[in-house]
């Protein structure tokens, strides 16, 4: 048996197929599992026992031709194409796999032998659903424990006792953000009760964001001791994943990022506004989502708000802050005062 998974592009997503590619695992422990995936994201598979090979998405037309070849050439029995986009699709098709499933984008997806309809938003039920479609039972309940990574692998020193902030506020996610200043105020009062070291982390293009909450941090304790550790854009994947599991508290917005500290288990306080935690909340039993319920919601980012949606503009230090402090007493936190 020779099984394909055409991933998404995104770090989220990419979290949200490793129960998919357990449940192949499990139903076919013999067989030859490929993932193709967006290079970045390579990594998070290294080790997997879920999968037998990774091969990178080219962004090239001369890497993606050679790709096609590739996975011709393979002989597919099953391919799973998780992504909806026509480059996915049209991968699939020049497959030639026996069985090509994947979810519906018509015209597209008339490549697909099985097809299923995408509820809500890409999340690891759907995929779950898709796979059921193909008579596999699923058999894992999320992804909580199912990265290989170990927390050695950070590689930074860090603290010994800190919370992860993600703002996550780059360009492509300003409807999600929640005000620098507010998590400034939060940095500092969760250094205040229990002694963490704010760790900011995001990509290059969060540094603004993340400058404007450090600087925050480092005038709001100019008397209080409190300082701040800025790791935006100096962590690979890997990295970040095992920065994560030595962490005391994870803070931020909906992120592939949250997902990662979801997945390896720690306490998770996440901000949610205009995307649905029923379909991309955190799935591990140690976290807390922080919302206001609107009328509006949720929009998936298709609103008339502009960058600073109301539904993140609501919420406010003291509701985080009253997550996170249930959530460390819930976890045996020593309070530092």
């Amino acid at each position: 048996m020779k099984i394909c998974v055409i991933h998404l592009n995104q770090i989220g997503d990419l979290v949200f197929s490793l129960p998919l590619l357990k449940s192949l695992r499990d139903r076919y422990p013999d067989a030859l599992i490929h993932s193709v995936v967006k290079p970045p994201l390579n990594e998070l598979l290294r080790g997997s026992p879920l999968v037998d090979e990774v091969l990178p998405k080219p962004g090239r037309l001369g890497g993606k031709i050679r790709l096609a070849r590739t996975l011709r050439a393979q002989g597919y029995d099953l391919l799973i194409c998780l992504a909806r986009s026509e480059e996915a699709l049209l991968l699939t098709a020049l497959s030639g796999a026996r069985t090509r499933a994947g979810f519906e984008r018509f015209p597209w997806d008339r490549v697909l032998h099985v097809r299923e309809v995408i509820v809500g938003h890409n999340c690891w039920r759907n995929n779950a659903r898709l796979i059921q479609r193909l008579g596999i039972s699923p058999t894992v309940e999320g992804y909580v424990g199912l990265l290989p990574v170990e927390s050695r692998e950070c590689g930074i020193e860090v603290p010994e006792n800190y919370v992860v902030i993600s703002a996550g506020a780059s360009p492509r996610r300003l409807a999600k953000a929640w005000d620098e200043e507010k998590f400034s105020h939060l940095a500092v009062r969760l250094h205040e009760r229990y002694g963490l070291t704010p760790v900011l982390v995001g990509a290059g293009d969060t540094r603004e964001s993340n400058e404007l909450i450090a600087r925050g941090i480092s005038t709001l304790a100019e008397s209080r001791g409190t300082s701040v550790l800025d790791l935006t854009g100096r962590l690979k994947l890997r990295e970040l994943a095992a920065l994560l599991m030595r962490a005391r508290l994870f803070v931020g917005i909906d992120s592939g990022v949250m997902h990662l500290a979801s997945a390896v288990d720690i306490p998770v306080v996440a901000l949610f506004g205009p995307t649905d935690p029923a379909f991309v909340g955190p799935q591990n039993s140690r976290s807390r989502v922080v919302r206001h319920e609107m009328p509006c919601m949720p929009c998936y980012l298709n609103t008339t708000c502009g960058d600073a949606v109301d539904c993140m503009r609501r919420l406010q230090v003291d509701e985080v802050m009253d997550a996170c402090t249930r959530l460390m007493d819930e976890n045996g936190a020593d309070r530092r005062h």
